[in-house]
């Protein structure tokens, strides 16, 4: 197939568009993937800042709205109380479930007067933030270093008045870690994946065109046969009237030259119906007559017309019927009486003087089983899977003493497949070989 630069060149074509469309559909699944992995990420990590932010807001606005408390609550959540901007009291640690959370490194929490002023802090210290004025809800800045932080902002009430806010804030370092390896593997696995992709994609381009190429190759084959087996009776028809035109004036030579082109003519016209014929059962245009067929008839009948042909080989030809009842099987009489007399003329010409043909007849649960025995020559292994193609003879030399055009045991298959069936051969060369065709009931 690589010899061949049309197959080659669609087979890199297919290749090329097979990783195309894996590519695309790589990425977009990549893309998804980043999108769905950010997104779950960023939610976590909201729904963990809500959560402490709930839980601060509900012990701290209590204490707010009494001043006198503030401190003690400072304490219990190792706030740092800051009275002025550079005088903070000492941070007192207390280990609560509540501080745990509040990661000094990855958290802050922040107190905010109305107007903004920092009035308590954790975590984070607070000259290393930028300065935001308070909003209420939810809000992504960056520190002087570069690190930013998802913070969310609560009011403070005091009698139904804002008064003061929380601040809760996380950082995303972690999270911008995790989204960057993620982006890397994404980046580096897609071409590496494209690359096993585009090796696959041509294996399966490979695997994919087998059976075209292979059919291909069964075109070429029959096309060189079909000329081989008609330029043969061509040229003998021709070099038959050329000399019948030399001989014209001798009367006594014209019978036997009309006797060569009646003979050639004859084996032309064959070979061109047998061609006929394997075409309309590949397009099933014969389906359409099938009605019932009894094989016991049948059988019977082409034992009485090659009887003759068997007594001039030489050949014992019988039969073995195994059912006590006829078996009937829906097909085409004329191809069926085709097919069961390919296979028994085989027989009888593949069986040299004084030997034996036996035609058995029996049945399976659905299927007619129909064998054909012979003691003949025999058939090698190497020529048992090609029997069956067309103008495949095990003769080299294409011997027409050996047979016809080597259409028989195709048109054989043909038949038993259109029927449903099918046909296979066991054989040893020497011992004989053995038929057999099984057809549904």
């Amino acid at each position: 197939m690589e010899r061949n630069p049309i197959f080659r060149q669609t087979r890199l074509r297919l290749a090329a568009w097979y990783t195309l469309v894996m590519g695309s559909i790589l990425g977009l699944s990549g893309l998804g993937v980043y999108s769905v992995v950010a997104h779950a990420y960023n939610e976590t990590i909201d729904q963990g800042l809500q959560s402490v932010a709930n839980a601060l807001h509900n012990s701290i606005e209590p204490a707010w709205q009494q001043p006198g408390h503030l401190q003690q609550l400072a304490k219990e959540l190792s706030l740092e109380l800051c009275i002025t901007s550079t005088n903070c009291l000492p941070k007192t640690t207390i280990k609560q479930p509540l501080v745990e959370v509040a990661n000094p490194v990855n958290y802050y929490i922040r107190l905010l007067d109305k107007s903004g002023k920092i009035f308590a802090i954790t975590g984070i210290q607070a000259d290393n933030l930028k300065t935001t004025l308070p909003s209420p809800g939810w809000q992504v800045i960056t520190d002087y270093s570069g690190t930013r932080y998802r913070q969310i902002t609560l009011p403070l009430y005091t009698q139904s008045q804002v008064s003061g806010y929380l601040q809760v804030a996380r950082s995303l370092n972690d999270l911008e870690q995790h989204i960057t390896f993620l982006k890397l593997t994404l980046v580096l696995g897609l071409p590496i994946s494209m690359i096993f992709v585009a090796l696959s994609s041509w294996w399966l381009a490979g695997r994919a065109m087998q059976p075209v190429y292979l059919s291909y190759q069964q075109m070429q084959q029959f096309t060189a046969d079909a000329a081989h087996e008609f330029r043969t009776p061509l040229a003998a028809m021709y070099s038959t009237i050329e000399a019948a035109i030399k001989l014209q004036q001798e009367p006594k030579s014209s019978s036997g030259i009309l006797e060569v082109l009646k003979r050639q003519n004859r084996r032309l016209s064959q070979l061109v119906g047998d061609l006929l014929l394997l075409t309309r059962i590949d397009q099933k245009q014969l389906t359409g007559e099938y009605q019932p067929c009894c094989l016991n008839d049948l059988i019977s009948d082409l034992m009485e017309e090659l009887a003759f042909l068997a007594l001039e080989h030489q050949v014992n030809l019988s039969k073995q019927v195994q059912v006590s009842e006829k078996l009937y099987v829906m097909g085409n009489e004329e191809q069926l009486y085709r097919l069961i007399s390919n296979l028994i003329v085989n027989a009888i010409q593949a069986t040299p003087s004084g030997g034996k043909v036996t035609v058995f007849l029996s049945d399976s649960e659905f299927y007619a089983i129909i064998k054909i025995q012979d003691t003949g020559i025999g058939i090698a292994i190497e020529h048992q899977k090609r029997i069956f193609d067309r103008f495949y003879r095990v003769d080299r030399d294409r011997s027409r003493t050996s047979g016809g055009s080597g259409l028989g045991l195709a048109i054989a298959r043909a038949i038993a497949q259109a029927h449903k069936g099918s046909i296979h051969v066991q054989s040893q060369p020497g011992l004989g070989s053995t038929f057999t065709v099984r057809l549904p009931l």
